[in-house]
């Protein structure tokens, strides 16, 4: 007869683990970005643009940028009479009948400024990702192409900020067509591409301070101190014409004598000069020590 099998207390025993998986094979780690299996197939440009919208950035943008267009029309309009209420009895104040271009010149002046440091302080949030270093060790850990870091980032960064600049833009020339008069369509189509373009080449710049520094706030430094010293070197009536800052002012110029021709060196040269900077950045980023 043959012994009965005994087995031990808690079942068969397990399996002898197998070999280890060979390093880089990819078995065993995380699923890669943009391999369509990472959160129910997000890859990375959805979860860039989720990251967006879930978090006060895009609102902040939308705000400060329908904010100025909807003021800038209001000040033109009345600013003459509230300094009239408001000043002393013997102060005379002789003020010109406002222009309807006048209420688009206060738009652009305030978001040439602030909106552009808005939008610094929002591109660097996405684009300053080696800030935290957990953050960044996961990132690049689910790929080995900092172009698929950056390229969303950056994407998605100008859009948001071009959505903003469209609210705005579109809030002043309602506005100003109420209380100033109307503006013409076409040099008003000009004047907003010009300002999309000028809003690329201030996220373009912001990837390359990211690259520079790792600091959410060293970022944003480099950046605003850049695009602040750039209207100043375009007091070199020689170099104006080819600065990208000179894109700022556009809009208003195109609504007097200026043609679309005249800006269009400035936006060959802010095109070329932005997709030099963020193929610096993923160049730099690529090769950066954590």
């Amino acid at each position: 007869m043959t012994a009965p099998t005994t087995l031990p207390l808690g079942g068969p025993p397990a399996p002898a683990p197998g070999p280890a998986p060979a390093p880089g094979s990819g078995l065993g780690s995380g699923p890669a970005l943009g391999s369509g299996q990472a959160g129910a197939g997000l890859g990375p440009w959805r979860l860039e643009w989720l990251r967006l919208v879930r978090t006060p950035r895009l609102l902040a943008l939308a705000v400060v940028y329908l904010f100025f267009g909807l003021l800038g029309p209001v000040i033109a309009r009345y600013m003459a009479a509230i300094l009239e209420r408001t000043g002393s009895g013997n102060l005379t104040i002789s003020a010109s009948e406002p222009q309807p271009v006048d209420g688009l010149y206060n738009f652009v002046g305030q978001v040439s400024q602030t909106g552009v440091i808005v939008v610094a302080v929002v591109a660097a949030g996405a684009l300053a990702f080696d800030a935290r270093r957990g953050v960044s060790v996961f990132l690049r850990s689910r790929t080995q192409q900092m172009a698929r870091l950056v390229l969303p980032r950056y994407a998605v960064s100008t859009l948001a900020a071009a959505a903003a600049y469209t609210l705005g833009t579109a809030a002043a020339w309602y506005e100003t067509s109420l209380l100033l008069g109307p503006l013409p369509a076409l040099p008003m189509a000009q004047g907003w591409l010009c300002g999309v373009v000028y809003l690329a080449f201030v996220v373009a710049v912001v990837a390359a301070a990211a690259a520079l520094a790792r600091s959410v706030l060293g970022t944003v430094g480099i950046s605003v101190a850049v695009l602040m010293l750039m209207p100043i070197a375009g007091s070199i009536t020689a170099v104006h014409p080819w600065l990208p800052s000179s894109l700022a002012s556009a809009p208003v110029a195109l609504i007097g004598p200026a043609g679309l021709g005249d800006y269009a060196r400035t936006l060959v040269v802010a095109a070329l000069v932005s997709v030099a900077l963020v193929a610096f950045a993923v160049r730099r980023l690529q090769h950066r020590e954590i």
